[in-house]
Formats: structure tokens, C-alpha cells, sequence
């Protein structure tokens, strides 16, 4: 197991430490994954699986290498509320909590028919070279973040970065329709891979279609 980092965490986050949300924009680097608890409306992507956007705006199933195991960069979590009209192309709104201890912000109003969602920031390597963001809102994508954090906190101890899989899929059920949700494995800590070590100025994501999936 990877010592402790000597880095001082700017959110003073610790990984024991998460809160679930029981209850002004800002960017953020691609490229960028995304979980689909529906089938995308073009048919590309099945239903309960990851994604990622390809250069000529495409995605790409990935789920099999989130199962075979990925590098997630805990410094770099924020959660907050998110508000998208599902424009593709118009950045979603974001309002941050003061760190991924406390979900401090109330919710905002709705919007007409659109509701704020909680949702987070994160990033994530798929491989030693390959960096991507996975900042998405809704009930799905937000059961994945937890149960990712709660298989954190159950391995106890800490390192630069946690590598963790994807076992399986909860169906998760409401009163009035559901959703579904990945649910992750701890697998060891691990030194940070160059690749989540950029220092470039993060970009706006877009909205995406597909996340208007929970009721």
C-alpha cells in the first residue's frame, strides 16, 4: 500500500470523510466520461454502462475497462448542484459545495420544468496516459459516487490515488419510476500517473443529452 501523501489536500478531505447529500459555473478538463442508467436516444451506448466522447463527438462504451479497474484522483473531487436544460453544447451551471465533507449548499429552485441535481467532479485515469473527467449530475450517476467513496472508506488508509472497478449495477427503484447505479471495488492505493498531474486551465463541459435519465 502506497504511504501517505506528503501533499496537503486543499479541501482538507479525508477519505473517511464524505458527505452523501442525504437531503456559478466551473470548468472542468476532457475529455469526459459519462454513466448511462438509459440507452442513449441514437442507440450507441446501452443502458447501465460508461461512455466516453470521442473526438468526433461519438462515445465509446468503456465499461469493460471500468470492470478491469481505474485510477480515481480523490484531491480532485467536488460535489455541489447542477442545473442543465440538456442543450448540447450549453455548459451546465454548477454551484460547489466548500468540500466533498460537507454538502453545504441548499438546493436551488427549479427552473420552470428543470430541477437542480446533485452531481460532482472528478478525475480519473483509464490508463497511465489517459486522463479523463467524469462531472455529471442525477440520482444515478450520484448512487455511483457514493457507493465508490463507501468502498473507499471501508479500505481504510490512504495514498496518492485509489484504483477501483466496477462489480455490477444496482437497479434503484422510486415511487415514480428509477434508475441505476455502478457500484465500485477498492482495489489498492497508487502513486498519481503523470497523466492526472496537468496543470492546464480546465475547460467547460457540455451538456449531455443522456443525462435526463432518472425521475
Amino acid at each position: 500500500m502506497v504511504g501517505k501523501t506528503t501533499k496537503q489536500k486543499e479541501n482538507n478531505m479525508t477519505f473517511a470523510d464524505f458527505d452523501e447529500g442525504a437531503s456559478s459555473s466551473d470548468g472542468a478538463q476532457g475529455p469526459y466520461i459519462n454513466w448511462h442508467a438509459r440507452e442513449t436516444l441514437d442507440g450507441a451506448i446501452s443502458s447501465r454502462s460508461f461512455s466516453i466522447r470521442d473526438e468526433d463527438g461519438g462515445r465509446k462504451n468503456i465499461s469493460k475497462q471500468a470492470e478491469k479497474g481505474v485510477v480515481f484522483d480523490l484531491e480532485s473531487l467536488k460535489t455541489g448542484w447542477c442545473f442543465s436544460n440538456g442543450n448540447v453544447g450549453v455548459a451546465p451551471e454548477w454551484i460547489w459545495n466548500d468540500s466533498p465533507s460537507r454538502f453545504n449548499q441548499p438546493q436551488p429552485q427549479d427552473v420552470g420544468e428543470e430541477r437542480w441535481k446533485k452531481g460532482f467532479y472528478i478525475r480519473v485515469a483509464l490508463t497511465k496516459d489517459t486522463a479523463v473527467t467524469w462531472s455529471q449530475a442525477g440520482a444515478g450517476a450520484w448512487a455511483g459516487l457514493v457507493s465508490l467513496m463507501r468502498a473507499v472508506k471501508a479500505a481504510e488508509g490512504e495514498g496518492e490515488t485509489a484504483v477501483l472497478k466496477m462489480t455490477g449495477v444496482e437497479e434503484i427503484k422510486f415511487k415514480k419510476g428509477g434508475t441505476s447505479s455502478p457500484n465500485f471495488e477498492f482495489v489498492k492505493w497508487a502513486p498519481r500517473p503523470e497523466c492526472l498531474k496537468e496543470a492546464e486551465a480546465p475547460e467547460a463541459p457540455e451538456a449531455a443529452e443522456e443525462e435526463i435519465d432518472e425521475f
